[in-house]
């Protein structure tokens, strides 16, 4: 009995000694997440991140019976995918609520009479959960509405970028969390064609769809083939992928060759 009682004696002593300890500093908490950043402190399970300007985040993940080692904590990515997922639910909810139907070309209008164009946005940081999104406003969804400036009886899509109806020019700028909207007032109205699905030209210039204005290019030579997969040009002077020109080591990758041989037949 007395022996019983030493152990119980030493066990508390030494559980209160790690108790204390975890109060004043993280100990490293194994885990089967793959996550070298879980601590027990305080406790709890904590994670436990710095962030740029060197100051500790603390997420808790768990409390007295993990730190006990009673109960598993989930782990943090299974939680941000739980989070992604629901948030998906709702905003997937939403749209559903709305009613979007096509109008045309990209365009979308929903039960309100509200009209947007359509993209695709991935939700959480992992980047695997995407859901339909709709810019109904200019720029990145905050300025004047759509519907005070298309004008929706002539409104057609040009390629993947670019968009015009009677009265202008508009450009998408697609970002990985949501693209931008705006009238594209570089362009000549009346002579802007689309060039491919990567370009497009007016009478004065050859644009590219993320950069606008390409001024190195040569005006008169520059084409683009219908044949070729991928955003790749050609002028008298080489070769363009995208706005860049193709130069050294990139002229021996097999993709573009392929691409150098459609645009030179």
């Amino acid at each position: 009995m007395k022996l019983l009682k030493f152990i119980f004696v030493v066990v508390i002593l030494f559980a209160s000694i790690f108790c204390l300890i975890s109060f004043l500093k993280p100990i490293r908490y194994s885990n089967n997440c793959g996550e070298d950043n879980l601590y027990r402190f305080r406790m709890g399970i904590y994670q436990i991140d710095t962030n740029i300007i060197k100051e500790k985040e603390l997420q808790k993940l768990g409390g007295l019976l993990s730190f006990a080692g009673f109960q598993n904590i989930r782990c943090p990515n299974e939680m941000e995918r739980q989070r992604d997922k629901m948030l998906a639910q709702a905003i997937d909810s939403t749209n559903r609520s709305l009613k979007w139907r096509l109008l045309k070309d990209d365009l979308w209008i929903n039960k309100n009479g509200d009209i947007g164009l359509k993209e695709m946005i991935p939700v959480g940081n992992e980047g695997i959960t995407f859901v339909d999104s709709y810019l109904t406003r200019m720029g990145f969804n905050t300025e004047e509405p759509l519907n005070a400036i298309i004008d929706t009886s002539t409104f057609q899509k040009l390629n993947s970028a670019f968009y015009k109806d009677k009265k202008h020019i508009y450009h998408y700028y697609a970002m990985a969390y949501g693209g931008s909207f705006s009238t594209f007032e570089e362009a000549d109205h009346t002579t802007f064609v689309a060039l491919g699905d990567c370009y497009a030209k007016d009478k004065m210039h050859i644009y590219e769809n993320r950069q606008g204005i390409l001024d190195h290019v040569d005006y008169k030579t520059f084409k683009v083939k219908s044949t070729v997969s991928g955003c790749f040009a050609k002028d008298k002077d080489g070769y363009l992928s995208w706005g860049d020109r193709i130069t050294g080591e990139d002229l021996n990758d097999e993709y573009v060759k392929q691409a150098i041989s459609e645009l030179d037949k």
